[in-house]
């Protein structure tokens, strides 16, 4: 028998004596049922069992109403999607249909299809149409970081991230003519043992012009399998070239160091990428053993890269503090602090040039709010913002900036690039590396 029944109706243990099988206060016997029943049998149990029963159905039932009350709330004001493949989007702020351009662009637009529709001569590729619409449209904003993605577009660049693609070994930024610039072509991987160079520009990949999209789709088309070829039209100075290049795998080697002479140490870091830190701390470690006397660090046409490699790099150059912050439209701060109790403990000179850009500006402002090193060379690019990515429901995407950085002392990157403080210029006829030499110089000067 169960403990209930034992304890508050039969026995009347709860001092009530009220309630038990018999109907009779403070009276009930084990084993004896009601009036004209069989020993043993207790149809108050079946009412038990079917009142819990039906209790259960009736919360179940209340919880999924509310629950659906709750998102579908939820769905009407546009914290949650559905998108076409099946997956489901959830954001913390509410957006719509019924948001964004207006009506009045919408029923121009209409009307503009009508008047093709009837009276243009040619087809037009109605899909084709739109994209083109959504592009112009962030067009608009003037930022050329901020883009559509079509859902083709979005999936190259999420496959070209997850390592199962490959490329042709080069270093990409974009210029401000559209073009892509390769600032390094590795030695030994495919783009450069076909001929591609530094200081090249893409211009078409496949026959497509890239001058209008944003770097991270141009690279998408630029990579694809291994063992596949991409046709890239290159322009090198006044002359138009074309290269086939086959795509294979490449070991990125984002750091390259040497000890020159007078104990100098020399570290080149062509990009901040996930395997950069790990680079530049062996790099480090072996210049120190060697009984380094000075640092160059040289991250002249590097493009930037991942925030984090850039932090924890400076970490173990600079003293415990703030390394970078970023400030959104509505004054939010993020800050990103150094915590590695040791510093770098040797002159520091830094190279920088106008390609130097993103986080190499980062790097090159927070080591100068330090007083830390000279930066050396020429203006850097000046690309302080930040972007993010948000899917749509219908598997296309917008990347849109979302941010600024700012280096610890409060400098506005975007636009403005660090000052060097030693500006030396490299002229294209130098017959030697002016600016490594004055860096050179600055780090022995200071032994």
């Amino acid at each position: 028998m169960s403990d209930l029944y034992n304890g508050n109706y039969v026995n009347g243990q709860n001092g009530s004596g009220t309630g038990n099988i018999n109907g009779t206060p403070g009276y009930g016997t084990p084993g004896y049922g009601a009036p004209g029943m069989p020993p043993g049998k207790r149809p108050h149990k079946t009412r038990i069992g079917l009142g819990i029963f039906i209790g259960v159905i009736v919360g179940v039932l209340l919880t999924t109403a509310i629950l659906y009350s709750v998102a579908n709330a939820f769905y009407k004001n546009g914290y949650i999607h559905f998108a076409s493949n099946g997956e489901i989007y959830v954001q913390g702020t509410g957006v719509d249909d019924s948001d964004g351009i207006g009506s009045d662009v919408e029923s121009k637009l209409n009307a503009l299809d009508s008047v093709l529709d009837y009276f243009y001569f040619g087809d037009a590729d109605e899909e084709a149409a739109a994209d083109n619409i959504y592009k112009a449209y962030l067009d608009a904003y003037g930022d050329i970081y901020t883009v559509y993605y079509t859902p083709e577009e979005y999936q190259s660049i999420l496959e070209s991230t997850t390592g199962k693609f490959y490329g042709i070994g080069a270093v990409c930024q974009k210029n401000e003519d559209g073009t892509i610039l390769i600032s390094e072509a590795y030695e030994d991987a495919p783009a450069y043992m076909a001929g591609i160079r530094d200081g090249d520009c893409v211009t078409k990949v496949d026959g497509r012009d890239i001058t209008g999209m944003d770097l991270s789709s141009a690279v998408a088309l630029i990579k694809g399998d291994k063992g596949t070829s991409v046709e890239l039209e290159i322009r090198r100075g006044e002359e138009i070239l074309t290269f086939t290049v086959v795509r294979d795998e490449v070991n990125i080697r984002t750091v390259e160091y040497s000890m020159l002479d007078d104990g100098i140490g020399y570290i080149a870091i062509s990009q901040f990428d996930t395997v950069t830190t790990e680079q530049f701390k062996e790099a480090l470690d072996d210049l120190t053993a060697q009984n380094m006397k000075g640092l160059v660090i040289d991250i002249r046409s590097n493009p930037g890269g991942v925030l984090n490699a850039v932090v924890d790099i400076l970490d173990e150059i600079l003293p415990n503090g703030l390394i970078v912050y970023t400030e959104d439209k509505y004054g939010n701060r993020k800050e990103y602090n150094s915590s590695n109790s040791s510093e770098l403990s040797v002159p520091l000179a830094v190279l920088v040039n106008g390609d130097s850009a993103s986080a190499s500006e980062i790097f090159a402002g927070a080591v100068q709010d330090y007083n830390k090193g000279a930066i050396i060379g020429t203006q850097t690019f000046g690309k302080g913002i930040v972007q993010t990515i948000q899917p749509l429901t219908d598997g296309s995407a917008v990347k849109y900036t979302i941010a600024k950085y700012f280096t610890p002392e409060g400098q506005d990157i975007h636009g403005n690039g660090v000052t060097p403080d030693m500006v030396v210029e490299l002229p294209e006829d130098a017959q030697s590396d002016v600016q490594l030499e004055a860096a050179i110089d600055y780090v022995k000067g200071l032994n």
